[in-house]
């Protein structure tokens, strides 16, 4: 079983990460999932207050979005409202887009930090790349249903503390 130990394990969603903690810790550069952890799933919405926070983002790192999403408008879309290079159809945990950023950025991989919702996906890859880790929880605006909670909750199990 693989077991996953994330650098900061936040409890609650994006806007409570602490900006300045990870510039403090030597990072430059973030990558961020899509949906769920910046956006609602399929909604294309940008809340006001992970606006806020990713302006502060924005001007402190460089600044990528890697996703698993296949449906390449809203990809596209998304890049657009969210002002940064976005790459879609990841097949994260996959090394290949999160290499494809560092080159980007002309960073190494200790200097970007992976941020992202599931562990299975985007800290199994962000630390297959040799990335940092942030794992948060999904956005508070967000309402799932109870199975999806009851699954993150599951694979939150391969966490180790």
């Amino acid at each position: 079983m693989v077991m996953l130990s994330p650098t900061y394990l936040i409890d609650g969603d994006i806007t409570d990460i602490n900006l300045l903690a990870l510039q403090d810790d030597g990072i430059r550069g973030l990558i961020f999932d899509l949906d769920s952890t910046l956006l609602a799933p399929r909604s294309g919405e940008l809340t006001d207050e992970v606006a806020v926070w990713l302006a502060k983002a924005r001007d402190m790192f460089k600044v990528a979005v890697v996703t698993n999403n296949k449906h390449d408008p809203y990809v596209e879309q998304a890049g657009r409202l969210l002002d940064m290079h976005c790459i879609g159809r990841a097949a994260k945990p996959s090394r290949r887009a999160f290499l494809e950023v560092l080159a980007l950025f002309g960073l190494p991989a200790q200097q970007v930090a992976v941020i992202g919702d599931r562990p299975l996906t985007d800290v199994w890859g962000g630390q297959r790349a040799g990335m940092k880790t942030v794992l948060v929880w999904p956005l508070k605006t967000m309402n799932e249903p109870s199975w999806v909670t009851m699954f993150r909750k599951l694979e939150r199990c391969f966490i180790r503390s």
